[in-house]
């Protein structure tokens, strides 16, 4: 595989909403082995999931514009985004801390796709919240980075002894 388009593939996976540093930066590990290559790769994922945040949260402003004017539907959406955000209030009680740490949590379903929409959904102010969003992506990153490279290093450790 050419070198551009190992680099492409992590920027992509970096973007995607499903893997985002969780699988940009493990996927960076198996694509280059070499330690300055992996850093170089890992960080471009990084820099696309970075990405995300302010334009998802950008665009969920032009969708809602767009759907409120379709009459019924509009309405119906209307209704539902109210309902949500008036439950919410139990977790807006955490507001701009308690989602860094929900995107800081590497697991699946968290991140900057789902902090996004969260973000969007309790009507925090976009500009902290891409912040929030932004810092967990990068403890996310710092996580996933660290876990990768231990799990390499105990993974050679456990071969070495047997």
């Amino acid at each position: 595989m050419e070198v551009w388009l190992k680099y492409l593939t992590i920027l992509l996976l970096g973007l995607a909403p499903v893997s985002e540093v969780r699988g940009a930066v493990p996927a960076a590990r198996a694509l280059f082995l070499d330690d300055g290559e992996f850093l170089l790769a890992s960080t471009i994922g990084l820099v696309g999931n970075l990405a995300v945040a302010p334009v998802v949260l950008y665009l969920l402003d032009r969708v809602e514009s767009f759907v409120v004017r379709l009459g019924r539907l509009g309405r119906l959406y209307s209704r539902v985004l109210e309902v949500a955000r008036r439950r919410s209030s139990e977790v807006s009680r955490y507001g701009i801390p308690g989602l860094t740490v929900f995107v800081a949590i590497p697991l699946p379903a968290t991140g900057a796709w789902t902090g996004s929409l969260v973000a969007y959904i309790l009507g925090l102010p976009r500009g902290r919240a891409v912040l929030a969003i932004e810092l967990g992506v990068l403890i996310a990153f710092t996580i996933v980075l660290g876990a990768t490279v231990l799990g390499l290093e105990v993974l050679k450790a456990i071969f070495m002894l047997t």
